[in-house]
């Protein structure tokens, strides 16, 4: 227990450390896929290898190893870590990852959402946002994400109209985004993500892109 206590204290300060600073993860390749994979751990009730850490009702902080250590009144938002990962590995720089630990999914793991530092440093909660207009774009990005650009750019010249969200600065884009890569049973955490119409765009794909508009144009009354 002694490495996960020291693990936490480590986690624990650097919540504030980085609250107002920004460190682009790696850049993306020559082809324009999706940039920065986020590395969101799999929460399973077996796992070993993750920290999990939560308030108490004296609000203290608490550690704990396993899902079935976590008090019942807490698992809905609990702090995880993969301690098998390097902070660079997990990217602990730029994002920290809560669990829900209330219920399971089919396949045995627990949701995970990814939160920037940011907005978990302010102790903000994953939001969902508001419907977009039908026939609305949604581009999810990242202001240090250079193809983010050239999507927004590729968007606007070909008169698409669209919503950009930011994961790591608009409250709750990241819950969303993760929430529609698992539903649609995609593994990311990359942006650019671009929703067109429920069909979801992993990074700067033009040849996708055209294929939706001219179906879109095909499809116009």
């Amino acid at each position: 227990m002694g490495r996960w206590l020291c693990s936490l204290v480590v986690v624990a300060s650097l919540v504030p450390l980085f609250a107002c600073t920004e460190k682009p993860a790696a850049g993306p390749d020559e082809d324009g896929h999706a940039e920065a994979p986020v590395p969101v751990p799999v929460v399973r009730d077996e796992s070993t290898n993750l920290l999990f850490s939560y308030v108490d009702v004296r609000g203290r902080i608490q550690a704990a190893s396993r899902v079935a250590e976590v008090p019942d009144d807490v698992k809905e938002r609990v702090l995880v870590v993969d301690l098998q990962k390097t902070p660079d590995q997990r990217a602990a720089h730029r994002y920290a990852f809560f669990a829900d630990l209330t219920a399971k999914k089919p396949d045995g793991t627990y949701d995970v959402v990814v939160v920037s530092r940011y907005n978990a440093a302010r102790g903000e909660a994953p939001q969902l946002l508001p419907n977009v207009p039908a026939g609305t774009v949604v581009l999810y990005s990242a202001v240090w994400c250079g193809f983010c650009k050239k999507a927004k750019a590729w968007l606007s010249q070909n008169n698409v109209p669209f919503v950009e969200r930011d994961v790591e600065r608009t409250a709750g884009a990241s819950a969303e985004l993760s929430k529609k890569l698992a539903d649609a049973g995609l593994q990311g955490g990359g942006v650019p993500v671009i929703d067109w119409g429920g069909t979801l765009v992993m990074g700067f794909d033009v040849g996708k892109l055209e294929k939706l508009l001219a179906a879109q144009g095909q499809n116009a009354p």
